[in-house]
């Protein structure tokens, strides 16, 4: 289940809402995150995280490569798999998506989850292969509001908001897409003190990121530096809090 909040830490709409961010170098680079599960007075890290953002290439044009890694320990590692991956390539102008992967491994069995953005024929192409069932290919609207969650990652990265602003959304995850509403909270003095930092609340409308529904709302928090970097996320489960925190603000 972490894994699947992880992706949150996952650009698009052009013209319909105020233009990104200008990446600057500061964005650049890897970010180190500790994941950790609080039930009661039980407060233990699980996991080690990494995102990072570098310039890269995909089919030859210039573009900017996102990778989202996540090592599990102990006990969790049976539900979380050892390490989890995922990749996704965004133009450098703009941070709209142009393609994303997330390989899957359980046992001997590999398969793949995998997001093509056609902006020529305006569509997302999702698939979905999970050995033995069949894989699931899907047609989505390239219509600015539907992405992948390391893509989400950057949108909120880069995106400007206004105060209250609320933006609805569609995710794509695995055989499943999930509409939600990400809402700008505005400034927060109290999570990072002595860092400037907002807040967004993602929540999840039909379920949540967990495979027993669970983890329908989360809380992001971002830098307003140059960096704009995701500082944490924290979302409840059916049993307990999951909290991402960057190991340096």
């Amino acid at each position: 289940m972490i894994l699947k909040t992880f992706a949150l830490l996952a650009l698009l709409i052009p013209g319909q809402f105020p233009a990104p961010k200008n990446v600057s170098s500061e964005a650049l680079g890897s970010v180190q995150y500790e994941v950790r599960y609080k039930l009661n007075g039980l407060n233990t890290k699980v996991a080690d995280a990494t995102i990072s953002l570098e310039n890269g290439s995909w089919e030859k044009q210039s573009v900017l490569h996102a990778r989202a890694s996540i090592r599990a320990f102990s006990i969790f590692r049976l539900f979380m798999n050892a390490e989890y991956l995922a990749d996704a390539y965004l133009t450098p102008g703009g941070q709209e998506p142009v393609y994303s992967f997330n390989p899957i491994k359980k046992g001997n069995k590999e398969g793949k989850f995998s997001c093509t953005y056609d902006r020529k024929a305006k569509t997302i192409t999702s698939e979905f292969v999970k050995p033995p069932a069949d894989p699931v290919v899907e047609n989505h609207p390239l219509d600015g509001r539907t992405m992948d969650m390391l893509s989400l990652l950057q949108y909120v990265r880069f995106q400007h908001f206004k105060a209250g602003e609320s933006r609805s959304l569609l995710l794509l995850m695995g055989a499943r897409s999930v509409s939600a509403t990400l809402s700008f909270q505005g400034t927060d003095t109290e999570r990072f003190p002595g860092v400037k930092t907002e807040r967004f609340l993602l929540k999840m409308k039909e379920r949540g990121l967990m495979e027993n529904g669970s983890g329908n709302e989360i809380t992001v928090w971002r830098s307003t530096g140059d960096d704009c970097r995701i500082l944490g996320l924290e979302t409840a489960l059916s049993s307990g809090v999951m909290v991402v925190t960057v190991k340096e603000p």
